[in-house]
């Protein structure tokens, strides 16, 4: 329909002259007297003329009376033709309209007509069509408009058109229109009406959408299926449709598989039941509609496999085919075959065996169960375990074996059970909770085995197999198989593994001089001391004849060096064999994973070697197999020696850099850092002893040094009339783990007469990560000491909120690498700034240490953070300038920087 509205011409009726023949009769006589003369001259003229006017006048009467009648069939006819149209009109689905030419001669078209059926359709009255020029392209759908406009210029240019597009609708509703029309032109061609049909298609054109949506969620569901499926030719067996599950389960592309047939996937033995199955499929075999049969199909690598066929019969492209869904039942029949194999198991073991429902009710028992107890099926049937307690555990043990179940799964152990005749019996347990998918409970299976004859010749036959029957240390087998699994979990968490090779130094000459019953005394009191030395880890071998091996995960050069000076220390000392004393000494290799080793073998040569160098030097030593690790070794058993006699001759001093509130400029704190002045060395660098101490173990003596010594230093503070301002103390890990670390502290603080807020503790996010009750209470004990605690180096380790949240800390330190870059580097200040904002969030101080220029500084107050210590400041410095140059006056502390 044209976008301008057009007017329709509605149909004119013709109009009929009534003649009244006495009328016209009389008129024509009246015409004749007139004439006043006789036509024939006589009066038999007269006779004559009046005889054919009577003739001439009967004849008119007939013709009018003919020509009325035939007007009047002509009108009844026209009547019938236009109720009938107007009938067909009425009862026809489609709606016409008609648009006429502008009346001025312009090219647009006005509504002239709108039929019944159309304003029943759209839902608008005939004004609303009239009510603009452009009512009908406005409810056109914005979508469609462009191709209507396009068919309106095809109808102008071949004078027919249909179209189909989206009509807005009075209930608010779009209706899809099949729009028909057909340009009226005159004798000379110019366009004069447009007369065209709606018809309403909505339910066509949805049907014809729900048709093409259901194929292609039929054609996704086929390509998308996990199961292979295809699609194959009655006939030929070609295959027409594969899916992309077929393609990645048989190997062959989809267009290698359309130039197959289906003997392409069936091994040739079983090509004559294929065919005979599709032959059936033609018949009145209830296959021909479903069809379901295992087969064995063949990839495109040759492999066979089991499978499942589900086929149903279609029509595919005006051929007969047929669908098929494929199961793969390989992992189902070895299941199957499985269960049959367990059942077997269960049934013919040696060793009892019953499952219960998850109430703990007996379910099934095999023979073995019954043979052992006494009791079968029927008589346990409905009963619990209990029925086989002996009492000799007591309830304790058995909340202690649920306990492990619920929370591990299983429990396995020794106990002793009741046969049915009363006889009490030792069995070995095992106990495992069987859930569904879902991790819901369902069974326990519980297998045991009676341990009263057996268990001690299997013990005996283990330990023989894998311990030195002399030494009872473990042989080189059990040795490397532990080994080999050690490794893999150092590997796993890259942490370090030495390996020693040990061997008695000139021990061939116990044997000479006296005999081998005192060479094996010997050699098995050194087992003793090897062992005194082994941690819950480590493993030790004899090797054979006086060679010893250990095995020491979790050891660095410097753990395994202070190992083998221990070791040397043993052997050294003397044995007491038979009222004699033999002096003897030791010669060790030492070789570390994964550097020198990646394996058992190899560290165990790599280690001879470095045994062999050791006793090359003099014996009575240890080498490490490089001379790296040698070096390394022996200046950290140097600096350990050292540290141990400054602590003992109190050679040690604390150095303390103050701290200061960024806002005021005021000295609101001190750290106290302990600094070493080595005889030879000179000033020894915190960065080289601190690690020294924590991997010796002297870390926490040194801390209760620098605990005690700073407590005496502010209690010297406080007598020479200075100003007392908390001074910060680190606390390592080891000394945060000692039991007694909170009555250290409040009798340190007694001794020297202070209050708690004199003691500020720096713990590291790897104390606070230590999220457990022990953390929670020690960290409330000393806070209760009136202390305050403080997150030291924040952010560089595995930061957590919930420690925050559960641990009242009053501050946080912002480490040294955040802030070196914070002028330069824009994500280490967004580091600095979320730090600040959560300590503020939760109400705590924030500190920034290591600053050293100004603009670090501005930066610092821009983000408002509380305190800052650093070079820019000070750097630590001894205590008596402490006291000069910032504890003056006594009562309020000196400002350094200008705020």
């Amino acid at each position: 329909m044209p976008d301008t509205p057009l007017q329709i011409a509605a149909p004119r009726a013709i109009p009929f002259a009534a003649v009244a023949l006495p009328g016209a009769a009389a008129l024509l006589l009246s015409a004749v007297a007139a004439a006043g003369r006789p036509v024939l001259g006589t009066t038999t003229s007269v006779v004559l003329h009046a005889a054919s006017l009577a003739v001439f006048l009967a004849a008119f009467v007939l013709l009018e009376r003919r020509r009325r009648a035939s007007l009047a069939e002509l009108t009844t006819q026209a009547t019938r033709v236009n109720d009938r149209l107007r009938n067909i009109v009425a009862v026809s689905p489609a709606g016409f309209y008609a648009l006429q030419r502008d009346a001025q001669g312009g090219d647009d078209f006005a509504v002239g007509f709108i039929g019944s059926t159309l304003q029943c359709i759209s839902g608008y009255a005939e004004q609303d069509w009239l009510s603009s020029p452009t009512f009908w392209l406005e409810h056109v759908h914005p979508d469609d408009r462009g191709q209507v406009l396009a068919a309106q210029a095809r109808l102008r240019r071949e004078g027919t058109v249909s179209h189909e597009y989206r009509f807005l609708c009075a209930d608010g509703r779009y209706r899809w229109i099949n729009d028909q029309l057909r340009l009226v032109t005159d004798a000379d061609g110019a366009p004069v009406e447009i007369m065209g049909a709606w018809l309403d298609i909505t339910d066509r054109r949805q049907a014809e959408l729900t048709q093409q949506e259901s194929e292609r969620r039929y054609r996704t569901m086929f390509q998308a299926n996990p199961a292979p499926m295809w699609v194959y030719d009655l006939e030929t067996l070609r295959f027409l449709a594969v899916n992309d599950a077929a393609v990645a389960r048989y190997g062959f592309s989809r267009d290698e598989f359309l130039g197959m047939t289906l003997r392409d996937i069936r091994p040739a033995d079983d090509v004559p039941r294929l065919l005979d199955t599709v032959a059936r499929l033609d018949g009145d075999d209830p296959v021909r509609h479903h069809s379901v049969g295992a087969w064995t199909h063949v990839d495109r690598n040759g492999r066979r496999f089991k499978v499942e066929i589900h086929g149903h019969p279609m029509t595919y492209d005006g051929r007969r085919a047929r669908l098929v869904l494929v199961h793969d039942i390989t992992d189902r029949l070895r299941a199957e075959e499985n269960l049959r194999l367990i059942g077997h198991v269960f049934e013919s073991s040696q060793e009892g065996m019953f499952i219960t429902d998850a109430n703990t009710c007996f379910v099934a028992v095999n023979q073995a169960f019954t043979r052992i107890t006494g009791y079968t099926i029927d008589d346990v049937a409905g009963r619990t375990p209990k029925l086989l307690r002996s009492g000799r555990q007591d309830a304790a043990f058995y909340r202690a074996m649920w306990d492990e179940i619920g929370s591990t799964g299983g429990w396995q152990g020794e106990l002793w059970n009741r046969r049915a005749n009363g006889e009490l019996y030792p069995l070995w347990l095992s106990i495992s909770a069987i859930r569904d998918a879902q991790g819901a409970l369902q069974q326990y299976l519980c297998i045991f085995t009676e341990t009263s004859k057996r268990r001690a010749a299997d013990e005996r036959i283990d330990f023989l197999a894998n311990h030195d029957a002399m030494t009872g240390l473990a042989n080189r087998t059990r040795l490397v198989d532990q080994g080999r699994m050690a490794l893999l979990a150092a590997q796993r968490l890259e942490r370090p593994v030495a390996l020693m090779y040990l061997d008695m130094d000139d021990f061939q000459q116990v044997n000479e001089h006296h005999d081998h019953e005192t060479g094996d005394a010997v050699l098995t009191m050194m087992a003793g001391r090897i062992g005194s030395v082994m941690g819950r880890d480590d493993i030790a071998c004899r090797q054979g004849a006086d060679e010893f091996i250990l095995l020491l995960p979790d050891r660095d050069a410097a753990a395994a060096a202070r190992v083998a000076e221990t070791l040397l220390s043993l052997a050294r000392a003397p044995f007491e064999v038979g009222g004699e004393s033999i002096v003897l000494s030791a010669s060790i290799g030492v070789a570390m994973f994964p550097d020198n080793g990646a394996d058992v073998e190899t560290l165990l040569r790599t280690a001879s070697r470095a045994l062999a160098q050791a006793k090359e030097d003099g014996r009575n030593s240890f080498r490490f197999f490089t001379r790296e690790m040698q070096s390394q070794a022996h200046w950290q058993r140097s600096m350990e020696r050292d540290l141990r006699r400054a602590l003992d001759d109190d050679a040690l001093a604390l150095h303390y850099q103050p701290q200061v509130d960024l806002a005021t400029g005021e000295v609101v704190g001190l750290e106290a850092l302990a600094r070493w002045s080595h005889p030879v060395r000179g000033w020894v660098s915190p960065a080289e002893f601190i690690p020294v101490a924590e991997q010796s173990g002297m870390i926490v003596e040194l801390g209760a040094w620098v605990i005690r010594c700073a407590t005496r230093q502010i209690a010297a503070w406080r007598v020479q009339g200075l100003a007392t301002i908390p001074v910060a103390v680190n606390l390592s890990m080891q000394q945060f783990r000692q039991a007694g670390l909170c009555d250290f502290i409040r009798d340190t603080l007694a001794e020297a007469a202070l209050p708690g807020e004199a003691l500020e503790l720096e713990l590291t996010e790897g104390v606070a990560m230590m999220d457990s009750d022990f953390t929670v209470s020690t960290i409330d004990a000393l806070k209760q000491l009136g202390l305050s605690l403080s997150i030291d180096d924040f952010g560089t380790g595995y930061s957590s909120l919930s420690y925050l949240k559960r641990f009242n800390v009053d501050k946080l330190k912002i480490d040294k690498s955040f802030i070196d870059g914070i002028e330069t580097d824009p994500e280490d200040e967004a580091i600095v700034r979320t730090v600040i904002q959560l300590a503020k969030e939760l109400g705590i101080r924030t500190i920034a240490e290591g600053v050293e220029t100004e603009a670090q500084r501005q930066t610092l107050r821009r983000l408002s953070c509380d305190e800052m210590q650093g070079w820019l400041v000070s750097p630590a410095v001894a205590p008596d300038e402490v006291g000069r140059r910032y504890l003056a006056p006594a009562e309020r502390p000196q400002a350094l920087i200008a705020g």
